[in-house]
């Protein structure tokens, strides 16, 4: 497994990605569509710009993307895997890539806005639930995590 840094011509394909994953867990449509939005609006060049986001890459195949972006905090900002590759093991190995760069990086620490289904994946990374964010797309608090690097 590697990550591949995501280019401009990648663009297109990070929505799709984010959208996809977020459509294997049990939500409903309309607010998979809030998602569509949501996702379209938030990658753009700007975004590309300002974190570094990543394809991940199995045996050359996008299997999904990871995002680490420094805005008030550092963070895992966007963390997804094609439905066909959740439970699989790539999530850890993926997971594990990301907080590598971080670390090369210097970052002293990772949050991560979870998905109330990634919760229980960030606990097994080894991170802390610190506390709940207001989801920008539904009327909900996500779990936010916490990640020592030291």
């Amino acid at each position: 497994m590697k990550l591949v840094t995501a280019r401009l011509e990648d663009l297109p394909l990070l929505p799709s990605i984010a959208l996809r994953s977020k459509s294997h867990w049990d939500y409903p449509q309309d607010f998979l569509d809030k998602c569509k939005i949501f996702f379209e609006e938030e990658f753009t060049e700007e975004y590309l710009e300002e974190s570094y986001t990543f394809l991940i890459k199995q045996d050359e195949e996008i299997i999904g993307m990871g995002s680490l972006l420094w805005k008030e905090v550092p963070m895992i900002d966007n963390f997804w895997l094609l439905p066909e590759n959740i439970g699989k093991g790539y999530g850890k190995q993926a997971f594990d890539l990301l907080v590598e760069e971080a670390k090369k990086l210097n970052w002293p620490n990772l949050t991560a806005i979870a998905d109330i289904y990634a919760e229980g994946f960030y606990k097994a990374m080894g991170a802390k639930r610190v506390g709940e964010v207001p989801s920008e797309v539904q009327n909900k608090m996500l779990p936010k995590m916490f990640i020592d690097l030291s």
